[in-house]
């Protein structure tokens, strides 16, 4: 039974809390033709099909890619902050070398045109323009692994060849890995990467090798004090291939991962991956929250569409995904919101309902002293929106940031993955992949 709170407020008690825990911890747990690739995500009730940061897949996303360093336009002086992301991509294929392809998704907004300055809202832009949406997609590089490799770069620099042991493994890889990873097309940069297992003639396989992280590393830089740094890791998200059989894929035709959204056109599919998830599950501090370890907490969660078309950016770049927010404290009361996600949205939990900055966090729904209690769950779950080829799924992470007071410095940090869930009702996503 559903009850108001003695107060009139609009709490409820909800019937699924009584199977659903509500965590009082930290622990969380082709593509491609000539033209282009169509990748189709779709929500299922099979909880056996679903995507995992757990598991080796033939389609990983990392949501989630910062860069801002000293050599950034504008650079990163002292007293400001430079960020940058370390990725590690492992074949973990014991037996056979794989070939990788991959894509820097672009999300920065930019004053009046693609090329103009880099923003965040319009008072960052000159006087009679406005800061725009204009995804980039930048071709990371198709690459090599030999059997078991993993390989490690970072964002901003790329990687110019691959390194080769040729101890390791068996007669060695001199000749057999071969690529090179391009950096990402902006400094700053935020946005995603996406990769895909293929064959040699770029066309993806029915294989599931890939196994991708990602480290966020935070410096402060002083003017006058030796620098602070943190650093933050999750797992890509993987979609695992449901079929080893070999692929077929015709120019044109659509790379199927789930069901065919409706509105399509399409009324075949020539692979299959696993459908992305209808909820995404987070078990969060409230913002402003005090560990009994010390401190202040506040979560910021990144979320990403499932559905992206890559090969005509601008179709992302209007997407956009409402999605219904469902919030339970450690009583099991419940409060709801609303919020939108176009292109790639970063921001902390506090910021969801209340005007950007500190100013409003206390009176947050997701305020420790709004809430009454240090921890609670928050679902999200893309609403359906009018048919057509791009679907309402969503793929996000999670990160914590640690105080000594409200306001303070950051002194630690970490990410984490956030819980999938297929339950709930069908809806289709689509990806459209450009091989360059």
């Amino acid at each position: 039974m559903r009850v108001r709170g003695p107060d009139g407020s609009g709490w409820e008690r909800s019937d699924a809390m009584v199977t659903r825990n509500t965590k009082g911890s930290t622990k969380r747990l082709a593509v491609l033709s000539a033209l282009g690739v169509v990748a189709l995500f779709a929500w299922s009730s099979r909880a056996a099909a679903q995507p995992s940061s757990d598991y080796p897949a033939g389609y990983v996303v990392l949501p989630k890619i910062l860069v801002h360093t000293t050599g950034g336009t504008p650079p990163v002086v002292a007293g400001g902050t430079a960020v940058d992301t370390i990725i590690q991509i492992t074949n973990t294929n014991q037996a056979a070398p794989i070939n990788v392809d991959c894509f820097w998704v672009d999300a920065n907004s930019h004053c009046g045109t693609i090329d103009g300055t880099i923003c965040d809202t319009t008072a960052d832009c000159p006087l009679g323009l406005q800061c725009l949406p204009f995804w980039r997609v930048g071709d990371f590089g198709a690459i090599t692994l030999t059997q078991g490799q993993p390989i490690g770069l970072v964002a901003s620099t790329g990687l110019p060849a691959l390194p080769c042991d040729p101890n390791f493994p068996g007669p060695g890889c001199i000749g057999n890995a071969s690529g090179s990873v391009t950096k990402v097309p902006e400094d700053p940069f935020r946005g995603e990467l996406k990769c895909v297992e293929v064959d040699a003639n770029d066309i993806p396989i029915g294989a599931n090798d890939l196994k991708i992280e990602a480290t966020i590393v935070t410096t402060t830089i002083p003017t006058a004090v030796a620098p602070a740094t943190t650093a933050a890791s999750y797992n890509g998200v993987g979609f695992q291939a449901t079929t080893m059989q070999p692929i077929t894929h015709p120019p044109g035709a659509p790379l199927c991962l789930g069901s065919l959204p409706p509105g399509s056109g399409t009324a075949t599919c020539n692979a299959t991956y696993q459908p992305c998830s209808s909820v995404l599950i987070l078990d969060n501090f409230f913002d402003g929250a005090t560990p009994e370890f010390g401190g202040v907490v506040n979560t910021e969660l990144t979320l990403v569409p499932c559905s992206e078309d890559l090969s005509d950016p601008t179709v992302s770049a209007t997407h956009t995904v409402t999605v219904q927010i469902l919030v339970y404290n450690e009583f099991e009361q419940r409060t709801s919101s609303v919020t939108r996600v176009a292109c790639f949205r970063s921001t902390t939990l506090a910021d969801i309902d209340t005007a950007p900055g500190p100013a409003g966090d206390t009176f947050s729904l997701f305020a420790v002293g709004v809430q009454g209690t240090e921890t609670g769950q928050t679902l999200l779950r893309g609403v359906r929106g009018p048919d057509g080829i791009l679907g309402y799924g969503l793929l996000g992470v999670a990160s914590e940031n640690f105080r000594e007071t409200v306001g303070g410095p950051i002194l630690a940090t970490d990410a984490f993955n956030i819980h999938e869930s297929l339950s709930g009702f069908t809806i289709g996503d689509a990806v459209y992949l450009d091989i360059r």
